[in-house]
């Protein structure tokens, strides 16, 4: 009798045993040769991304130091530009501090007070077609019909108040060329510089 049963044929049967020493060794060895060549991967993995990291670190000094040069570009463009806007502020500030002291002086002839005493003056014969006020100064350029219109209307000025206490040292009367008569008269103050 047998005692032991064998379940596949002796064709299918293995040559050899599969656990051999000499086969455990090449699967070892084929084992450290895999992880030899996963750990080699990793360190040119990881020394190719050391490299991209220092070019990106590289390319960000290089980034901030263009972003600081910007930055003090800028603010010396601003500085030149306060500077404009300061200037600008200081010519504004005298002019109003000049005006303000035109404005300060007593006896300043004003627009709206002489042109309402020249309203209430006879006007026959002459029309008005300038006046000139500079502080105390004034010019008055018209027309009139004849010579002798030209004093009378100024003889009307000592009724009014803004005009009386001008004196008007020239005056100048010329012929148009279409036969009509023009004048200037000025005051003194005017007449002297």
């Amino acid at each position: 009798m047998k005692q032991r049963i064998e379940f596949y044929q002796a064709v299918l049967k293995p040559a050899q045993d599969p656990a051999t020493l000499g086969l455990l060794w090449r699967v070892s060895l084929a084992i450290v040769i895999v992880w030899g060549l996963v750990f080699v991967y990793a360190g040119v993995n990881q020394y190719q991304l050391q490299e991209q990291n220092m070019a990106l670190q590289a390319a960000v000094q290089i980034g901030e130091q263009e972003a600081e040069q910007l930055r003090t570009a800028l603010a010396e463009l601003k500085a030149r530009q306060d500077d404009g806007t300061k200037e600008q502020v200081e010519r504004t500030i005298r002019t109003r501090q000049d005006l303000l002291q035109l404005l300060n002086q007593k006896n300043l002839v004003s627009y709206a007070n002489t042109l309402n005493d020249l309203a209430h003056i006879p006007w026959q014969g002459v029309a008005l077609q300038g006046l000139t006020l500079r502080g105390k100064q004034m010019m008055l350029r018209g027309a009139a019909n004849h010579a002798s219109a030209v004093p009378a209307w100024i003889l009307g000025f000592e009724q009014s108040a803004s005009l009386s206490g001008h004196r008007f040292g020239q005056l100048s009367i010329s012929q148009d060329t279409e036969g009509g008569l023009s004048f200037s008269l000025y005051s003194s103050e005017v007449a002297d510089e």
